[in-house]
């Protein structure tokens, strides 16, 4: 996978990135009030179910169930009422019987299902481009702040049997017509999906049960990191407001927490991000 961004806007940040610690963010903390609320619409859950009623699952929709099992089995357990049938044909027969016809019912238990993961979760969001002037704007304090370069983020979040949690996945920007179904994909949406929008943010992000997580307290805070490999971090980008004595301080901590990391400086050139040469050319 190419390099991927965190802008930050609190240059006080610096050494704790610079020391691998990264940081997971429960989904009410953030600044998309919709992130892990379901989408449900009502006329795509029926067309689901009809079509899977007449043409059956395949094998490819059984492994699906199979991961959804996993990710209800660590993050909701109450919820997994019955076991994941072993063949295509069992999870068809299951789909048929009767209690599949309580729409208004499966809408409910679907929505607590989602608070409940969605309090069981932290996101790292990421996005694949630096020189987003909104983001910029928004997230790395009007340029004040700075940008994080990840390299080999995929090879310490290998991912696991939910195929969701703990991966690098990119983020779809059509949430408006992404409904959560009886398909056996469509949960991907609760964790993927953003109105479009957030389209400029590009996003890439890793999803981790909190318990996976350290806490460190924060003044009266508390908050979610987790550490990975120094080596992750290839590059920090100054934002072209940030104040000379705060550049001083980065470039202090770089020298000594992780000399191998490079630093550079943005600048605005003709209305566009741009990076001024490295310190080591």
């Amino acid at each position: 996978m190419k390099s991927l961004y965190k802008f930050i806007a609190d240059p006080r940040a610096v050494p704790f990135l610079l020391r691998g610690l990264i940081r997971f963010t429960p989904p009410a903390e953030l600044n998309d009030p919709s992130e892990l609320t379901p989408n449900v619409i009502r006329e795509e859950v029926e067309r689901s179910l009809y079509r899977l009623r007449r043409d059956g699952y395949t094998q490819r929709d059984l492994f699906n169930l199979q991961c959804q099992q996993s990710l209800f089995q660590k993050l909701a357990p109450r919820f997994q009422a019955v076991e994941v049938p072993q063949t295509s044909e069992q999870a068809t027969d299951l789909l048929r019987s009767p209690f599949y016809n309580q729409i208004s019912l499966l809408e409910a238990l679907l929505s607590d299902m989602v608070r409940e993961v969605s309090s069981k979760v932290g996101l790292f969001c990421l996005s694949q481009r630096y020189d987003s002037l909104p983001m910029w704007a928004h997230y790395a304090n009007n340029g004040r702040g700075f940008v994080v370069e990840f390299r080999n983020l995929e090879r310490v979040f290998e991912g696991d049997d939910t195929d969701v949690l703990s991966k690098p996945i990119g983020v779809r920007y059509d949430r408006e017509r992404l409904s959560v179904t009886f398909e056996t994909r469509s949960h991907y949406s609760l964790f993927f999906a953003k109105f479009s929008d957030w389209s400029y943010e590009q996003e890439v992000r890793i999803v981790l049960p909190l318990t996976d997580c350290r806490t460190e307290t924060i003044g009266d805070h508390q908050i979610y990191v987790r550490e990975i490999p120094q080596g992750c971090i290839s590059r920090l980008i100054l934002g072209w407001n940030m104040a000379d004595a705060l550049r001083k301080d980065v470039r202090l901590h770089v020298d000594q927490l992780n000399p191998r990391v490079d630093v550079v400086n943005a600048k605005i050139v003709r209305g566009r991000v741009e990076l001024e040469p490295s310190s080591r050319t």
